[in-house]
C-alpha cells in the first residue's frame, strides 16, 4: 500500500480518487496529489518532482486547486480521475472502471465507449451540437440582459419604497409636531391668563394697601390738631376705603383655586403599537401589472386657482411626490402650485415664462420645462420641503421645451419635433429621436425599456426602445390629438385623448388600447391636456384645457 508518500505493487488494490499516471505505467498504486494540464498528468508527490525538473516551464495545479483538475481532462472521470471507459445505459452515465467497480456493479447495460463512438461523427445528433449550443447560448444571453433589467428594476423599486417611506415618516413626524406646538399653544395661553389673574390681584392688594395707609396716616394728622370736622370727613373717606377693600378681599376670596392640569391623550400609542410596518410589501410578477386594467368608480373636482391667478388655469403638468403632496404646472399663470394630500393648493412659485411640462426626480425633488417662443428655454428644478416649494437650480436649452421625463439620473426633455437626452448638470448627451411635428409629452417606462411619446400632428402614441428604434404606434378613434401621459412606476400607461375628451390606459407595449378609463365632458373632462396615476391613492388625477380644477377619479 501507499504509506507516507511511498507506492506500492498494484497487486495490492487501493482505491485512489485521483492515482499517479506514473506509477500506473509501472504498475504501482499511488494516489495523485498534483495536475499538469499541459501533459494530462496525475502525479504524486515524488513523481511531480521528477516532472518539475523536466518541465520547469509547467503550470502544475495541487490538491487546494482541485476544481481545476477536471476540466483539462474531457476524457478522464471527474469523480475517480481514471480513463472513462464505458457507458452505463440504465443512469445514462459515463464511467470508469472505478466507477464500475463501486457503484455500477448491478446494473443490467453497460456498453463500451469505442462502440459507441463508432459513426457518430456522421449522425444528426452530432450534427446539430453547434446548432442547439448557439441556441441554448443565445436564450442564456437573453435571460441574462432581463435579469440585468430586473436587477435595475429591483434598485428602482427600492429606491422608490425607501423614499415614500422616509417621506411617510417625514409627514408623521409633521404631524407630530403641529400636535405638539397646538398643545404648547393652548397649554401657554392658559398659563398666560392665570398668570395675568394672579399679577392683578397682586397689584390690587398693593395698591389697596399704599391706600390704606395713606388715609390712616392723614386721618391722624387731622386728629392731633383737634379739628372735628375735618376729622369726620378723614373718618367718613376711611370707611368708605375699608368697605372697599372689604369688598376686593370677598371678590378674590370667592375666585376658585385654580390649579392645572394635564391629561396625556395616549389613545394613539396603542394604535402605533399595533403597526407591524408602514405599509405592504409584495412580490408580484411583472404580469399582474401589465395586464391590471381599471376603470372608474366615483369623480370629484377640487379647485386649483388662486387670488394670484389673473387667467384661466391651464394644467398640462402633474406629478407627485412621496409625502403624497402633488406639484401642478399652470401654464396660462406662468407658474407651479403645491396640493396637499386633499387637494388644496398650499404654496406657490412664479415662473419667467409658460411652463409646459414637470416630472418627478427623486424624493422631493421636481423639474420644469418653461418656454416663452423662440426667446427662452430653461429647465427649472424646485424642491419642497414642510409644505413650501424652492427653487434650487435651472439651466437653458438650446431649443423648445415642451416636455420631460427622468429615469435614472437623466433627463428626456421634448421639442415639437425632437427628444433629447440631457444630464443632471444640463450637459446634453444626444438626440434620442426626431420627427416632422407633434412631439407633445414623452414619458419612460420603470425599466427604460421603453420610451413613450404623444404625437398631437399624427394623432398616435409612439413607443421607442431604448435604441430609439420605433417599436409600435398606437391609433385609436378615442386618440385623436394625444396629449397628456403617465407610465407609473408599476407600468400602467395612461393617455389622454383631448379631442374626443377621453383618457385611455394601454398595454405596456403601446400595442393595444386596454380600456377607456373615462370620457366625455359629462364626466368631467374638457380638453383634458395632462394626466397622473397615483398607486397610492388608487386614483387618476387629469387637468383640463382653461379650467380652475382638477379632475380626481377614483379607480378600481
Amino acid at each position: 500500500m501507499a504509506f507516507r508518500g511511498k507506492s506500492i505493487d498494484k497487486d495490492y488494490i487501493l482505491i485512489h480518487d485521483y492515482s499517479c499516471c506514473k506509477c500506473e505505467e509501472n504498475d504501482l498504486s499511488a494516489e495523485a496529489q498534483h495536475f499538469c494540464p499541459q501533459c494530462e498528468h496525475y502525479l504524486c508527490d515524488r513523481c511531480v518532482r521528477m516532472h518539475r525538473d523536466y518541465f520547469k516551464k509547467h503550470i502544475v495545479y495541487g490538491r487546494g486547486e482541485i476544481q481545476k483538475w477536471v476540466r483539462f481532462s474531457i476524457d478522464r472521470c471527474e469523480q475517480h480521475g481514471k480513463e472513462l471507459e464505458v457507458h452505463c445505459d440504465d443512469h445514462q452515465e459515463l464511467c470508469c472502471c472505478l466507477c464500475v467497480a463501486l457503484n455500477h456493479r448491478l446494473c443490467s447495460s453497460i456498453s463500451h465507449l469505442p462502440d459507441l463512438a463508432r459513426g457518430f461523427l456522421k449522425t444528426a445528433k452530432f450534427r446539430q451540437i453547434p446548432e442547439a449550443m448557439d441556441e441554448i447560448s443565445r436564450r442564456l444571453d437573453e435571460l441574462k440582459n432581463t435579469r440585468v433589467k430586473d436587477q435595475a428594476s429591483v434598485n428602482d423599486t427600492y429606491n422608490n419604497f425607501m423614499a415614500q417611506i422616509k417621506a411617510l415618516r417625514k409627514e408623521i413626524n409633521k404631524i407630530l409636531d403641529k400636535l405638539e406646538n397646538d398643545t404648547v399653544k393652548h397649554f401657554e395661553s392658559i398659563i398666560k391668563d392665570l398668570k395675568k389673574d394672579v399679577k392683578d390681584d397682586l397689584e390690587n392688594c398693593d395698591r389697596m394697601n399704599d391706600q390704606l395707609e395713606t388715609m390712616f396716616d392723614m386721618l391722624q394728622q387731622i386728629t392731633d390738631k383737634h379739628k372735628e370736622t375735618s376729622t369726620y370727613i378723614s373718618f367718613k373717606k376711611c370707611q368708605t376705603k375699608l368697605s372697599e377693600a372689604y369688598s376686593l378681599v370677598q371678590e378674590i376670596q370667592k375666585r376658585p383655586n385654580v390649579r392645572i392640569g394635564f391629561k396625556l391623550d395616549k389613545t394613539v400609542l396603542p394604535f402605533l403599537r399595533k403597526l407591524k410596518n408602514l405599509g405592504n410589501v409584495r412580490s408580484m410578477p411583472k404580469e399582474t401589472y401589465s395586464m391590471h386594467v381599471y376603470k372608474a368608480q366615483s369623480s370629484a373636482k377640487y379647485n386649483v386657482k388662486i387670488k394670484e391667478d389673473l387667467n384661466e388655469c391651464h394644467i398640462v403638468g402633474i406629478c407627485e411626490l412621496p409625502s403624497e403632496d402633488f406639484v401642478i404646472a399652470d401654464c396660462y399663470n406662468f407658474r407651479v402650485k403645491l396640493l396637499n394630500v386633499s387637494y388644496q393648493v398650499i404654496d406657490h412659485c412664479n415662473l419667467p415664462a409658460c411652463p409646459r411640462d414637470l416630472c418627478h426626480i427623486a424624493e422631493q425633488e421636481i423639474a420644469v420645462v418653461v418656454n416663452a417662443d423662440c426667446k427662452l428655454h430653461e429647465v427649472h428644478f424646485f424642491t419642497v420641503s414642510r409644505g413650501k416649494l424652492q427653487a434650487v437650480r435651472q439651466f437653458k436649452t438650446g431649443h423648445e421645451c415642451f416636455s420631460i421625463a427622468h429615469h435614472q439620473g437623466q433627463l428626456y426633455v421634448g421639442s415639437d419635433n425632437a427628444l433629447f437626452l440631457y444630464a443632471m448638470n444640463g450637459q446634453l448627451k444626444k438626440s434620442v429621436y426626431e420627427l416632422i411635428s407633434g412631439v407633445h409629452t414623452c414619458a419612460v417606462s420603470p425599466d427604460r425599456e421603453r420610451i413613450y411619446i404623444t404625437n398631437t400632428s399624427a394623432s398616435k402614441l409612439m413607443i421607442l426602445d431604448k435604441h430609439s428604434q420605433v417599436l409600435s404606434a398606437l391609433e385609436h378613434t378615442n386618440l385623436v390629438e394625444p396629449t397628456g401621459l403617465c407610465v407609473s412606476n408599476s407600468g400602467h400607461v395612461f393617455v389622454c385623448g383631448s379631442m374626443f375628451n377621453s383618457v385611455l390606459q394601454v398595454d405596456m407595449e403601446g400595442r393595444q388600447k386596454l380600456t377607456t378609463v373615462v370620457s366625455g365632458e359629462a364626466s368631467g373632462l374638457y380638453y383634458p391636456q395632462s394626466v397622473w396615476f397615483s398607486e397610492q391613492t388608487g386614483s387618476l388625477i387629469v387637468g383640463n384645457n382653461e379650467e380652475n380644477s382638477i379632475l380626481v377619479v377614483k379607480l378600481c
